[in-house]
C-alpha cells in the first residue's frame, strides 16, 4: 500500500530540521508547505526557473539533472528520502541551475521561499541545520570529483551508490535502491554496460545485491571507502575479484 498524504504530513514533522522547531514555527510551516505526489518522470522544479520553493524527498527519489547548450543531459546527484535541496538558489536568489526530476514515483514537500526565509531569521537550530547540510552536500561532491579523477570506473559506482545512504543527507530506512542499472549509470555519468560491469564487480566483493530493478546495499561503508581508495580494503576487494576471474 502506497502511503498516504497524512502519512507524509507526519514524516514531515519528522524531517530534523523540522524537530527543534518551537511550535509558533511548526503551525506556521506547517501551514505553508505543500506535500505533493509526483509520478516517475515527472519534472519538481524547472531549470532556469526562479526558486520559489524549497525542495524536501518525503518518500521517494529525485535526481538533479541539466541540459548543454548541445543537448546533453547530465546528472549531478540522487536525492533519496529524508533528503532535502535547492537551499542554494533560495539564499543566493538565483535561478535554478538544474532540474529536478522525479526518478519514481515520490512524495515532495515544498516549502515557499517566504517560510525558508522566515525560518532562516528567525531559527538558530534551521540555521545549524543548513550549515550541516550544505558541509555535507561539498562532502559529497569532493566524494564524486575525487572518484572521478582518481580511482577507477568502479570506484566511482561505489562512491555514486554509498552517497545515496549518506546518513547527513538522507534518512535511511532500507538498504534496497529500486533503481535500474540504467538509471544508476546516469546518476554515476557512466555508459549502461560500465556501470553494469562495476555493479557486478562490487556485488563479488560483497558490497551489493543485485536484483531486477534493485540494488541492495550491504556495505555503505565499505563502498564509500573503496570509492576513496581505502588501500586495505581496495586491495583486499582487488584480491578478491582476480581469484573469482581466475577460478571463472
Amino acid at each position: 500500500m502506497s502511503p498516504s498524504s497524512l502519512e507524509m504530513r507526519d514524516r514531515l514533522r519528522e524531517a530534523p530540521w523540522a524537530r527543534h522547531l518551537t511550535a509558533e514555527q511548526w503551525v506556521r510551516v506547517d501551514a505553508e508547505t505543500q506535500v505533493v505526489r509526483y509520478a516517475a518522470g515527472t519534472v519538481v522544479s524547472r531549470e532556469g526557473a526562479r526558486a520559489q520553493h524549497w525542495v524536501g524527498v518525503l518518500d521517494g527519489m529525485v535526481k538533479v539533472d541539466t541540459v548543454s547548450a548541445d543537448g546533453r543531459g547530465t546528472t549531478f546527484i540522487g536525492v533519496s528520502s529524508g533528503g532535502w535541496l535547492g537551499e542554494g538558489s533560495i539564499l543566493k536568489r538565483e535561478l535554478r541551475p538544474y532540474e529536478v526530476i522525479a526518478l519514481r514515483d515520490s512524495w515532495i514537500a515544498l516549502m515557499p521561499t517566504r517560510t525558508f526565509d522566515w525560518l532562516f531569521e528567525t531559527s538558530l537550530a534551521f540555521n545549524h541545520f543548513l550549515v550541516h547540510q550544505l558541509n555535507a552536500r561539498l562532502g559529497q561532491f569532493v566524494a564524486v570529483v575525487e572518484s572521478h579523477r582518481m580511482q577507477s570506473t568502479t570506484a566511482q559506482v561505489a562512491v555514486c551508490v554509498a552517497e545515496l545512504f549518506n546518513p547527513a543527507l538522507c534518512s535511511v530506512t532500507s538498504d534496497a535502491l529500486y533503481l535500474s542499472q540504467e538509471e544508476i549509470a546516469r546518476l554515476c555519468g557512466l555508459s549502461r554496460q560500465t556501470a553494469n560491469r562495476a555493479l557486478h564487480e562490487l556485488q563479488a566483493a560483497g558490497f551489493v545485491r543485485i536484483q531486477y530493478g534493485t540494488i541492495h546495499v550491504l556495505d555503505v561503508e565499505g563502498l564509500l571507502a573503496f570509492g576513496r581508495g581505502a588501500p586495505s580494503r581496495q586491495a583486499t576487494t582487488s584480491r578478491h575479484l582476480l581469484k573469482l576471474e581466475s577460478t571463472g
